[in-house]
């Protein structure tokens, strides 16, 4: 009976460390997520994740490394992560290119309108839906997928030496950028987010496997402050530094670029990291950003068409005077000019909650399903 009990307690032990572990590590997610939602509403002012969070994407590298667990073989790791990241892909992949004739009737550009299955099928071809500039984020699962093949490969021998974590690091960060140089044409353009995904995840293995910044204490709130404080600095000091490609964020007449974007994605992802063990500690926040991040993949897949579809729609009915067009070519071409009045802020922060309540009608819904198949299967 003691021996029972025993064996009992140790158990309800590890379920609890793990639970709090994957609480903290979900706050974090549910964190960058939010930054990611809000900064595809499109705000005509301010693009939030380049002017206040680069190192959003990046920090999802690094805490899946910080999360993996040694145990499984190679070819069982690979095949998990394709089942949660592929098939994702194909299946939102294919229903935005269903949803493209919508988007491209709303956006109202008729050099779209010309090129019609073209488009799709050139989406289609290179695996980059962002071409058809309805579902942008989408790159993130076949980056990490293409990652996880470099980091599956060597995770388990790298484990715990910092010495070599490093020079691997070293070594892919400088394989991004090689990679960049060097191509000629955007295909499977999310190869070069790979190496550098990579390097990000076999540091947070490194800092998983110490259990760095695990447990709450005055000194992991203040590491988290400082290395958010210099995410920032360096981020403003180095302007073209930050996010997770290196060749679309960082100019290549700027050598700083490679060293302080990378410095950038690993202090913000430390950063992060402790400053969730800290929202770890109110309930309400807990609560919130714990189920943010749990659902952060369906969030990443559907807030982005959403936002698009509605905010165009109400451009269209004179709601808000400025269109996504007009943004994208402000921050990314360079060209017009556009400005946010004080409704279009308080529209565009709604229609960004609005596609989060998307989301979670999907998860409520696949949850469901989930479950329906697992106790079928159990009754089998």
């Amino acid at each position: 009976m003691e021996t029972t009990a025993t064996i009992r307690n140790i158990a309800e032990e590890q379920t609890t460390t793990q639970k709090r572990r994957l609480d903290y590590i979900d706050i974090a997610k549910g964190m960058l997520i939010l930054a990611v939602v809000f900064s595809h509403a499109w705000f005509a002012n301010s693009d939030i994740l380049g002017d206040f969070i680069p190192f959003s994407m990046p920090a999802f590298f690094f805490l899946s490394g910080y999360t993996y667990k040694t145990g499984r073989g190679y070819l069982k790791n690979i095949g998990k992560r394709a089942l949660g990241l592929l098939v994702p892909y194909v299946l939102f992949g294919a229903f935005c290119t269903l949803l493209y004739p919508a988007y491209v009737t709303l956006s109202k550009v008729p050099a779209w309108q010309q090129m019609g299955a073209k488009a799709i099928w050139l989406a289609v071809a290179k695996t980059d839906a962002i071409n058809m500039l309805m579902a942008t984020p989408m790159w993130f699962l076949m980056a990490l997928f293409t990652a996880s093949i470099i980091f599956f490969a060597l995770a388990d021998k790298l484990r715990g030496s910092l010495k070599w974590t490093v020079i691997v690091s070293a070594v892919l960060v400088a394989t991004a950028l090689a990679i960049d140089v060097l191509k000629k044409q955007n295909l499977w353009w999310f190869v070069d987010f790979a190496p550098y995904g990579a390097a990000m995840m076999f540091i947070g293995s490194y800092c998983g496997e110490k259990k760095l910044f695990s447990r709450l204490s005055a000194k992991t709130v203040v590491i988290g402050l400082v290395c958010l404080a210099a995410a920032e600095a360096l981020n403003r000091l180095f302007p073209g530094s930050g996010k997770t490609s290196i060749v679309q964020y960082i100019d290549p007449k700027k050598w700083y670029g490679v060293l302080t974007a990378f410095c950038i994605a690993v202090t913000g992802s430390v950063g992060t990291l402790c400053v969730a063990r800290l929202v770890q500690q109110v309930p309400v926040l807990r609560s919130v950003f714990k189920w943010l991040g749990r659902n952060s993949l369906w969030i990443l897949c559907i807030h982005y068409t959403a936002i698009m579809l509605i905010e165009l729609a109400l451009y269209n009915a004179g709601a808000l005077t400025n269109s996504i067009m007009d943004i994208v070519a402000q921050q990314i071409y360079g060209y017009g000019n556009a400005s946010d009045t004080a409704l279009d802020i308080v529209l565009k922060v709604t229609v960004a909650i609005a596609s989060i309540g998307i989301s979670a009608i999907y998860a409520l819904i696949h949850n469901k399903v989930k479950r329906a198949i697992k106790s079928r299967r159990a009754a089998v």
